[in-house]
């Protein structure tokens, strides 16, 4: 291990990363800050307060802060220059002082007087007020936090302090997740933030809003239990009644390949109408959306209500698929919004969406045979076409203040292409496979909610959700030698085709009542009654059809399934929630009666409970920057259909699964304990998190082995499982620059049964990280991030991983007209059998663009290392696994980009 480390550091290119790391500093110089206090004339402090310096020659620029909730602040500024302090808050008369900085920090206490007169209409300026903060909301000037360099929203945010976006098009504000995105107060694209920030034109933005424990029902948000974050983005004047937006396209080769990307994003925004259209057509495996994307695109589900699982595989829609040898990408996308008049708007999306990806992978696997090992050496290509078609629409009418009805109807059709082709070497013994799917999905969902605030005490909620899905995939396996021998009725012939049809029908319908009762600001008492009900019906029949046309019917050999599965949950339930100073609490006590009936091969079962679930919730808010959360419920999940179909079904060329009529219920303890904090004064963002999660009745899979051949089978069992979490995240500024510290910790204990035998299994997970980036606007935006992980694995076999990743990004700006993107990373692996593998990518951006020129020219560089694989290494319960997957290739494109 210590060889290991040492042999990390010695790595030539993280020695070049901390070398010019520490070159740069002495050339980083450190100002003069200026710090104090802001209260009112009685000496209490005034939180949020807007401290802004202005240099009064205006050759540098302008820098502010906001006061914390002891009226602290604290401002960086040059040394040897002249400013002019402006000290606001809402509600007082504004204060102006100058200052010349010198050669020490320097102190000031500021007292603001309270305005005697009515305030009738305030006006925000907000080229002197880059953030304001009122109780639940922010609101971000851009302009002060950038240069005008920026290209598109997420560029931005980037440079804002205390917003975070990661490489998925996820937004963090303060540690916390962007759970709705709007753009001028309306739904973009059903509220993901990937299409949003990564298309919306950096010009057109002129502040960010950040609304915590938002609602999008405004007399529901001190009655309910909402933690929503909502971001709404506030465009500039001149793009209001007006089409804009950008046009690119791209093209470039890598040896006879031929590349292309061609992207437009269009956006009309008025008081009444909006209207988004996102298109993209690339072969260089960019994806346009997430697989968050995807489950807020299903919609037709209500924010009150349990999400079920989809019968719908969207994966191949979302995230980027470089790590395939081959990907074409269509999207088309059309967003709008039109408001009948004060009372009703309708708004809706509709996506259409091919993906066609190809991969090849080389994957080394020792099965655990007891105290042996079973090997398998194993190539895989694989082939995958899908079209996506949904439609969404909503209807939002507002008879009157007190009073909202919503209706949201939603469609998809999804049809996926699968083909694998698969080379198996099995103790010097190969078997070649090719298989195929075939899968079309469709799915009608609708909801309809109805909120009435019949006081300022009483409030109620309806909500009625229906879903209907219907899935027909037919799954076929071919090959030359006979497969899972004594596990499927095969009959002996040249050739082996074996043919699975599968037919699956998904019925649920969900309705909750609600009613708010608010006793008084510090008591309100809140009850519920509901209902969710699904009814299922599964059909699978398997054959192999002989090369003499004859049919061999697995059914005789306990095969084929037709399953009718029906489960309701009757519920009532109440919640009191108190205030006791700063501390709010949440009990609850919930009865739940749950019925789950099936019908199958003639047998009938039925299985009725009574079951009582309590959770409690529990904040202490410590002020507007500090607060501690805990969280905790007892509750029950009972098996979905796919789990209870209780005969044989093959899963692949090497799975055999059979499921178990008598399941019933799982029982888990879940709790959490959130801390964050955040001090302006300090430059500082904090939050931990720590996650326990405990079965007490536990379904897992038994698995027999024989070679690499697998039956598997659920079984419900007394033994527990429990899962340990832990995370951290500090931010803080230190002169120019931000550093981050990050670590997380997963434990996962449970008990797994493999042929026949018992063994206990824990798994280990740690993370820890650290990132230093430079903060000033007129700098180059350099960042470097390190983390190192240990995953360990104990049980039939101890297994472990440890890995090393470097990452190092730079934006910088030159010749006024220039821009410079590159971002590095480098990935170390090693196992327990000290095998060694590394993984390095790279990408280059260059853009050429005066500033009022519409025309953008860009030259990029996709993977410029040219790295054709990357190696992974895996374990589970019964083996360890060694994949090599092939990538695309070196990419280079010029691109031209036409801002409208």
């Amino acid at each position: 291990m210590n060889k290991y480390i040492l042999h990390i550091y010695k790595q030539p290119f993280r020695l070049n990363i901390f070398i010019v790391f520490f070159l740069i500093i002495p050339f980083f110089s450190i100002g003069q800050s200026f710090f104090g206090t802001v209260k009112d004339a009685l000496g209490n402090p005034l939180q949020n307060a807007n401290v802004l310096a202005k240099p009064i020659e205006g050759i540098y620029e302008i820098k502010f802060a906001i006061a914390d909730h002891l009226g602290r602040f604290k401002l960086d500024l040059q040394k040897n220059t002249s400013y002019e302090i402006q000290v606001s808050y809402i509600g007082f008369v504004e204060k102006t002082i100058e200052i010349k900085t010198g050669a020490s920090n320097e102190e000031y206490h500021f007292n603001l007087i309270k305005k005697d007169t009515e305030i009738k209409e305030i006006v925000i300026k907000y080229d002197y007020n880059p953030v304001l903060i009122k109780k639940d909301t922010s609101i971000y000037d851009v302009k002060a936090f950038t240069n005008g360099t920026e290209r598109k929203l997420k560029d931005q945010l980037e440079k804002i302090p205390g917003i975070e976006v990661d490489k998925n098009g996820g937004v963090f504000v303060q540690g916390k997740k962007v759970t709705k995105f709007y753009v001028e107060n309306q739904s973009f694209f059903g509220g993901g933030t990937k299409l949003g920030i990564e298309n919306i034109p950096a010009d057109a933005v002129d502040k960010i809003e950040v609304l915590d424990n938002f609602n999008e029902t405004g007399f529901l948000k001190n009655v309910s239990n909402n933690d929503d974050l909502a971001m709404n983005v506030k465009l500039k004047s001149d793009k209001k009644n007006f089409i804009f937006g950008d046009l690119e396209t791209g093209i470039g080769g890598e040896k006879k390949n031929l590349y292309y990307k061609n992207h437009a994003g269009l956006f009309y925004f008025s008081p009444k109408t909006n209207i988004s259209y996102i298109g993209d057509v690339n072969n260089i495996g960019k994806s346009t959306f997430t697989f968050e994307d995807v489950i807020r695109f299903q919609g037709g589900t209500s924010s009150f209500l349990n999400n079920k699982k989809q019968l719908s595989d969207l994966f191949l829609f979302t995230n980027d698929n470089t790590y395939v040898v081959q990907a074409k990408s269509v999207f088309n996308a059309l967003n709008f919004r039109r408001s009948i008049n004060s009372k009703i708007d309708v708004e809706g999306f509709g996506i259409v969406s091919k993906n066609y990806t190809s991969n090849q992978s080389v994957s080394n696997i020792s099965y655990l045979q007891n105290n042996t090992y079973v090997l398998e050496n194993k190539n895989n290509q694989n082939d995958a076409t899908s079209w996506l078609s949904m439609g969404n629409v909503k209807l939002n009418y507002l008879p009157n203040s007190k009073s909202k009805w919503l209706y949201n109807g939603h469609f998809q059709v999804i049809t996926n292409d699968y083909f694998d082709q698969i080379n198996s070497l099995q103790n010097n013994q190969l078997f070649s496979f090719e298989s195929s799917n075939t899968n079309i999905t469709s799915q009608i969902k609708q909801f309809i909610e109805w909120h009435k605030q019949h006081s300022e005490k009483h409030t109620t909620t309806f909500v009625l959700n229906q879903t209907f899905e219907e899935a027909s995939p037919k799954n076929t396996w071919i090959t030359d030698r006979p497969f899972l021998a004594g596990l499927i009725p095969l009959q002996n012939d040249t050739f082996y085709t074996i043919q699975q049809l599968k037919k699956i029908r998904n019925h649920t319908v969900e309705g909750i009542f609600k009613h708010y009762w608010a006793l008084n600001n510090h008591n309100h008492l809140y009850s519920n009654v509901g209902v969710n009900y699904t009814r299922s019906q599964i059909i699978i029949s398997e054959k192999q059809t002989l090369t003499n046309g004859e049919i061999n019917d697995f059914s005789s050999q306990g095969f084929g399934n037709n399953l009718n599965y029906r489960f309701s949950d009757l519920y009532v339930g109440a919640e009191y929630k108190f205030k006791i100073g700063k501390w709010i609490n949440r009990p609850g006590i919930y009865y739940h009666l749950y019925q789950l009936k099936t019908a199958q091969q003639n047998n009938f079962l039925s299985n009725q409970q009574l079951l009582f679930e309590p959770r409690w919730k529990s904040e202490l808010k410590f002020n507007n920057a500090e607060a501690l959360v805990f969280d905790y419920k007892l509750a029950n999940t009972f098996s979905d259909a796919s789990k209870m179909i209780e005969n044989y079904t093959l899963q692949s060329y090497n799975s055999v699964f059979k499921g178990n009529a008598l399941l019933t219920n799982e029982r888990y303890h879940a709790a959490s304990l959130y801390y964050t904090k955040t001090s302006t004064f300090r430059g500082l963002f904090f939050n931990a998190k720590s996650s326990f999660y405990k079965k007490t009745r536990t379904i897992r899979n038994e698995i027999l082995l024989d070679g690499v051949n697998q039956f598997t089978f659920p079984l419900l069992t007394n033994n527990p499982e429990t899962n340990w979490q832990a995370s951290c995240n500090l931010d803080k500024k230190i002169n120019k620059f931000r550093v981050g510290l990050q670590s997380n910790f997963n434990w996962f204990t449970y008990i797994q049964t493999v042929n026949n035998q018992r063994t206990k299994n824990e798994r280990t997970s740690k993370n820890y990280g650290v990132s230093i980036r430079t903060t000033p606007k007129k700098w180059p935006l350099v960042q470097v991030n390190y983390s190192k992980t240990f995953n360990r694995f104990f049980g039939l076999t101890n297994s472990k991983l440890i890995s090393d990743n470097i990452s190092l990004s730079i934006d910088v700006t030159f010749f006024k007209n220039f821009t410079f993107k590159s971002n590095y990373e480098v990935t170390y692996t090693i196992n327990n059998l000290n095998q060694k593998s590394t993984y390095k990518i790279a990408n280059a951006l260059l853009c050429y663009q005066k500033k009022e020129s519409p025309f953008r020219w860009e030259l990029s560089a996709q993977n410029f290392l040219n790295n054709g694989k990357i190696i992974d290494n895996s374990f589970s319960d019964f083996m360890v696994s060694t994949t090599t997957t092939f990538v695309m290739p070196r990419i280079i494109l010029v691109s031209v980009n036409y801002k409208i």
